[in-house]
């Protein structure tokens, strides 16, 4: 299985969707999965936001990163 092309066919489904209860599962089964984020993870994603609403840093379209991802 590839796991990046099974992402992007999920994210896709996602994106399709019209039921709300399929996202609420969904949200709530990815929310169980993930580790909560340390104080020091929510400092070095302020810091990378900061950085990209002042234009330091590079940014790509969601065709790009698709692109990207079937790439690799």
């Amino acid at each position: 299985m590839n796991l990046e092309a099974t992402k992007m066919e999920l994210i896709e489904m996602l994106l399709s969707t019209k039921k709300a209860t399929v996202l609420k599962k969904v949200k709530a089964i990815l929310e169980e999965d993930q580790a909560q984020l340390t104080k020091e993870d929510y400092a070095i994603i302020d810091a990378r936001r900061d950085s990209h609403l002042k234009g330091e840093s590079k940014s790509f379209s969601w065709e790009q990163t698709k692109k990207q991802i079937l790439k690799s």
